[in-house]
């Protein structure tokens, strides 16, 4: 098991760019513990949506319909997460994951053995397929895998 690495989910790069003291406090104390932060595809994309999502609501947009109505006015959240993970990969505290066919066969398995949604099981899957046990999150569900420990700080 790498007790070196901790996987990021999306809940605290969320938090990250939508200004939550909680998800930058989490980061860095993870980073000045020596831990190497791992993601993986599904995170950038959940990331990005519920930033966009989030923004539109705080504009005062109605849901998912108004955003895609007006999704033209969001589409700068690509780029503004695309570089934050970019520049932490430079600094050598983020390391991308991929998905793999070993990593959807895993998560079908995890989703039915734990009881969790699509993005979650695939982030779970990516934990066991690199032996990472420790996981950064605010989502709760991660606490029904008995192989990972979420990261108090």
């Amino acid at each position: 098991m790498s007790h070196s690495e901790a996987f990021v989910d999306s809940s605290v790069f969320v938090g990250l760019h939508l200004g939550d003291p909680r998800a930058k406090e989490l980061v860095k104390k993870a980073i000045a513990r020596g831990y190497t932060l791992v993601t993986n595809p599904v995170v950038f994309s959940e990331t990005v949506y519920k930033v966009m999502f989030t923004l539109s609501i705080q504009d005062g947009l109605k849901g998912t319909y108004d955003l895609k109505k007006h999704l033209g006015e969001y589409t700068f959240v690509y780029e503004r997460v695309k570089s934050a993970f970019e520049e932490l990969g430079e600094a050598g505290f983020l390391k991308i994951a991929p998905i793999t066919e070993n990593t959807i066969e895993l998560a079908s398995q995890i989703g039915k053995n734990f009881n969790l949604l699509p993005n979650d099981s695939l982030i779970v899957a990516t934990c066991k397929e690199l032996e990472i046990g420790l996981i950064l999150t605010f989502d709760s569900d991660f606490k029904r895998v008995p192989f990972l420990k979420i990261f108090e700080g």
